[in-house]
């Protein structure tokens, strides 16, 4: 009897664990969020407009428009002694996104660029929490989180940029493995900064997660901008 009650036990907290792991929605009808498992596929591009896609089409022979990068906001307590929080979660909007053609490299370039979105948001998210870990202060995310997440948008263009450059426009060889072979080096490396389901669900319930925080509607701006005129 003693061992049949301890097995119940295990599976009920296995299935409390696997319930509160898979409990937060990361896609809607409008945008999906990254997860590990996550991949986009043809039938995601939603847009009802092909200009861009024709635009680009005409321009660089590209098959694909997609709007991918990530998402931030941070929420703020109601009374004095909590610390802020934030969230960051890598999205493709489908409403945003057209196809042309289902060509076959374009759809994983777009993968590998929502991957490096996921990357880019961890390094945000490495470089917020150090941040708070140091400061200690209760609104070190208000304060900083433009400024770093900005850094890190900026770093996220360039690389689509080349990527698209190479792969794409100018299609040199082995370009395709090789970036990817990159990107899956760094989010192995960047385990432990991952974007959490929690963290998407945030966006996909455009309100505070917890009770007695509300969103920040004014954050300081990008200080880097205010060292650059110095």
């Amino acid at each position: 009897m003693t061992e049949r009650i301890l097995l119940l036990t295990v599976l009920w907290t296995l299935s409390t664990v696997l319930n509160a792991q898979t409990s937060f929605i990361t896609e809607n009808e409008k945008d999906i969020y990254w997860q590990p498992s996550t991949k986009i596929d043809f039938s995601d591009y939603q847009s009802q407009s092909d200009s861009d896609c024709i635009k680009y089409h005409e321009k660089y022979g590209l098959n694909t428009s997609s709007s991918i990068g990530f998402r931030g906001v941070v929420d703020i307590p109601n009374r004095k002694g909590k610390f802020d929080k934030f969230y960051i979660a890598p999205v493709f909007c489908k409403n945003c996104s057209c196809l042309l053609a289902e060509d076959s490299m374009s759809l994983k370039v777009d993968n590998l660029m929502f991957d490096m979105a996921e990357v880019c948001a961890r390094g945000a998210r490495k470089e917020l929490l150090e941040l708070q870990a140091k400061m200690k202060a209760d609104n070190t995310y208000s304060m900083f989180f433009t400024s770093i997440s900005n850094s890190w948008e900026e770093r996220l263009r360039s690389f689509f940029g080349t990527v698209i450059r190479e792969v794409l426009v100018e299609k040199k060889d082995s370009a395709y493995i090789g970036w990817r072979e990159t990107v899956d080096k760094l989010l192995q490396q960047t385990q432990s900064f991952a974007t959490k389901p929690e963290d998407c669900y945030r966006f996909i319930l455009n309100k505070p997660l917890e009770k007695n925080y509300k969103m920040a509607e004014n954050i300081v701006g990008d200080l880097r901008n205010n060292s650059r005129k110095e």
